[in-house]
Parts: structure tokens; C-alpha cells; sequence
């Protein structure tokens, strides 16, 4: 009874089957597929218009607003629903939704919340500098750092709240400076890196990082790459031999912090094929514009935005254009989908690489069943759309569902600057 299992059955319409594995594990009507897959059970009885399954999941407990990495806000069951046009599959969605009542917590998870209380105490405190509280619960032996995993603990939050004699006192008081923590378990294990240091490094704290380095602090090659630290990451690949392979993370995220010194350097250290599924995250990696996302890392605006092109170029020079990702994307459908903080201009510059190193553009994803044209159409990529279709994109496609063509996308979306382009192509 795996969330695997449970997917196959909603796939094959197979409602008894359903019924079966939820009366035995009711909890995994919510879980997603596997580590690294975000799809859940829900969101294959979306794409099939079941609306027996949706009702049933949703009667389990399934969440239909959970999205699917990397593009959540387009990819939940809800929004796959909307922008298809499932009215009935959304009504139900809906429905189920008011109709839930609140659950009584357990006596487990009211422990739970007295120690989340409590771990947002500390939190608060040391976001304030309040030392002398610090000193305090340390004294008691109750000052404890609850790590996690998406946002480290209490190191990370001096760093990021610019609490340098908070941060002094919590590493002398015995503090891991990585804060390193695992997750999941088995196979899927994982391990955090350094968060206080990257947020010091982030935000620009030159005597943070030190202090943290000085405590035992790991520079690890993400940190080093992404912050476009040359030197450092030229050392750590001569030290290769000695340790662990550290080209690939280098390379992902030298691209990322957009280095092409790195990029290059560590491209030379790699041996892969050009249809090796590896290139594909590399190739996604220079599309953020890493330190000039607006709501993320302030601390660094220093760093130009014309080296992130380079960097995707050399990459693109070493893989094939059309190694896919995940649900079948291509780089060329990711390039549709950059970041509102990435200008029309850039994007279509990114695209144009990825069409002249021989990006195809009839390939549709299984998520939005869409080309990169269309993908151009939702999030409203004018320019990129008109370079598509100077090149010979179909503005029609005939043969996609009437809700995944391009002009049906730039219209649900309301981008009618898109469908003006579309309309001088004959679409």
C-alpha cells in the first residue's frame, strides 16, 4: 500500500482499488510520490477528470493547492483544474474544501506545539539581540537549537538579523556553525549545509562569515561558487583528488551565481555524455538571476546580470538542448517560464541560445501538456513567443487540447499583448 500504488490505481479508474488502499492507509491521500517528485495522488485524478477520485481523495484529506516544483504556483491540482476548464473538478474541490471541519489535535501533537512555542521564543529572542535571555536558558541548560531544514536555527537567525554578539554567544556556548541536520530517512536521507554561513555570505556580513569560519564553519562549494569566490573554487578543484568530487557543485552553482570563470573551470573536470539527465538541472541553474531575485539576498548587488547568459552558453556547448527534466520539461519551456525579475529582453536572449544550440520547439510537458510556445503564452513572454514563431513555431497547434494551445493560454492568463503577436503569425 504506497502512494506509488495508489497513483497506478487512479490512473487506471480503478475506484474499488482506491477505496481499498485508503481504507487501509488513509494518511497517504496527501503524499507526495517520492523524494524529489512533488506529484500527488491528487493531482493524477485532476488529469484524468475523475470527479469520483477528486471527491474521495479529497474526503481523505488531500490538499489541492500543493504545487509541483519548480513551478508550484501553475501546477497544483486546483490551478490544473481552474485553467482547464474542469469547472466540475473545481466546484468539487471547493466544496470539499468548506465542508472540512477542523481536526482536535492529539496528545502528541499538542507536545508538538508547546515545544514550537517554545523554539519561537528563542527564535524571537535572539532575532532581538536579547543576550541576557540567551545567557539565561544557557545557564538552565535549556537553550536549545531547533534546526530546520528549510531555514537552519538559531545561528541563521542572528546572521540574518545582524545580531553579530548574539551569534558570538551561541557558538561559544557550543553551537554547530554548519547546522547541519537530516532529513528523511532510509534511501532518501539528506543532509543540510551550512546555513549560517551562506546567510553571512548572502547578505554581505564579511565578519559573521569569519567569526563562523573560525568556530569550524565549512565555506562548502555551493557557498563558494554561488557568491563567485574564483579563487576559492579554483583551490577546492586542485584539492579534488584528496576528497569528495566537488565539479558538479561547482558547476551547478558557479552558473547559478552566475560565474563563467567557474563554470568553465569546473565544465573542465567534467566527463559526461550529452544526454546525461544531469545537465538539464545545470542548465536551469543561470535562469534565476540568483542575487538579483528581489525578495532573496540583498547583500550582494554588487554582482552584474549580464554573466548569467555566458555561463548557460558554455553549458549549453557540452549538453544536448533537449535532455528533459522532470514531467518532461525542457530547458527551452523553463526559459518560457523565468522569473518576473528576468526583463522580456533577457529572456528572449536565453531562448535564442537555447534555439540556436537546436532547442526543439514541438516538445509538450505532462503536466500542462504544453510546447514551449505555450509555456511562452501563460506566463506572458512576448518577445520569446515572436522569437519562437520567427523560427517556424506553429501559433495554431492544431493538434494540442483546445485548453493547452497557445492563443487559449494568453487568453485565460489575459495576456493580450502575447495575443497580439500570436495574431500577426496567423494564430
Amino acid at each position: 500500500m504506497t502512494v506509488r500504488r495508489l497513483a497506478e490505481a487512479i490512473r487506471a479508474d480503478d475506484l474499488a482499488r482506491v477505496r481499498a488502499i485508503l481504507r487501509a492507509r488513509p494518511e497517504i491521500a496527501d503524499l507526495t510520490m517520492s523524494y524529489g517528485d512533488e506529484h500527488r495522488p491528487i493531482h493524477f485524478a485532476v488529469m484524468r477528470r475523475s470527479p469520483e477520485m477528486v471527491r474521495l481523495l479529497m474526503r481523505h484529506g488531500a490538499n489541492a493547492r500543493h504545487g509541483i516544483d519548480p513551478h508550484r504556483d501553475a501546477t497544483s491540482a486546483l490551478t490544473i483544474a481552474r485553467e482547464r476548464g474542469y469547472g466540475e473538478i473545481v466546484a468539487i474541490i471547493e466544496e470539499e474544501e468548506r465542508q472540512r471541519a477542523p481536526a482536535k489535535p492529539t496528545a502528541g501533537q499538542d507536545e508538538q506545539s508547546r515545544q514550537a512555542l517554545g523554539d519561537e521564543a528563542a527564535r524571537a529572542a535572539v532575532a532581538a539581540g536579547d543576550t541576557a535571555w540567551a545567557r539565561a536558558r544557557a545557564a538552565e541548560g535549556k537553550l536549545v537549537n531547533q534546526i530546520r531544514w528549510d531555514e537552519g536555527g538559531l545561528l541563521t537567525v542572528a546572521v540574518r538579523h545582524d545580531q553579530g554578539e548574539m551569534l558570538r554567544l551561541l557558538l561559544e556556548a557550543g553551537f554547530d556553525p554548519d547546522e547541519r541536520v537530516s532529513n528523511g530517512e532510509g534511501d532518501w536521507v539528506a543532509y543540510s549545509q551550512g546555513y549560517p554561513l551562506w546567510q553571512a555570505a548572502a547578505l554581505g556580513r564579511r565578519e559573521m562569515a569569519d567569526l563562523l569560519r573560525r568556530h569550524g564553519g565549512v565555506v562548502s562549494a555551493d557557498i563558494a561558487a554561488i557568491y563567485r569566490q574564483t579563487d576559492l573554487a579554483r583551490q577546492m578543484l586542485a584539492d579534488e583528488a584528496r576528497g569528495e568530487p566537488v565539479a558538479p557543485e561547482l558547476l551547478r552553482h558557479g552558473a547559478s551565481g552566475g560565474d563563467p570563470e567557474i563554470v568553465r573551470m569546473a565544465l573542465e573536470q567534467i566527463d559526461w555524455p550529452p544526454d546525461d539527465v544531469r545537465w538539464f538541472r545545470c542548465l536551469t541553474e543561470p535562469l534565476s538571476f540568483w542575487h538579483h531575485i528581489p525578495w532573496l539576498y540583498a547583500g550582494n548587488r554588487e554582482f552584474g546580470r549580464e554573466t548569467y547568459l555566458p555561463c548557460f552558453r558554455l553549458i549549453l556547448g557540452r549538453s544536448d538542448p533537449n535532455v528533459m527534466g522532470a514531467f518532461r520539461r525542457t530547458i527551452l519551456h523553463e526559459v518560457a517560464a523565468m522569473g518576473a525579475h528576468v526583463t522580456e529582453e533577457e529572456v528572449a536572449a536565453f531562448g535564442t541560445a537555447a534555439m540556436d544550440a537546436g532547442a526543439r520547439m514541438d516538445v509538450r510537458d505532462e503536466i500542462l501538456n504544453s510546447t514551449p510556445l505555450g509555456w511562452a503564452c501563460r506566463w506572458g513572454r512576448a518577445q520569446l513567443a515572436r522569437r519562437m514563431l520567427e523560427r517556424g513555431a506553429d501559433p495554431i497547434e492544431p493538434d494540442a487540447e483546445l485548453w493547452a494551445a497557445p492563443r487559449a493560454w494568453a487568453s485565460k492568463v489575459g495576456h493580450h499583448h502575447v495575443l497580439m503577436v500570436l495574431r500577426e503569425y496567423g494564430g
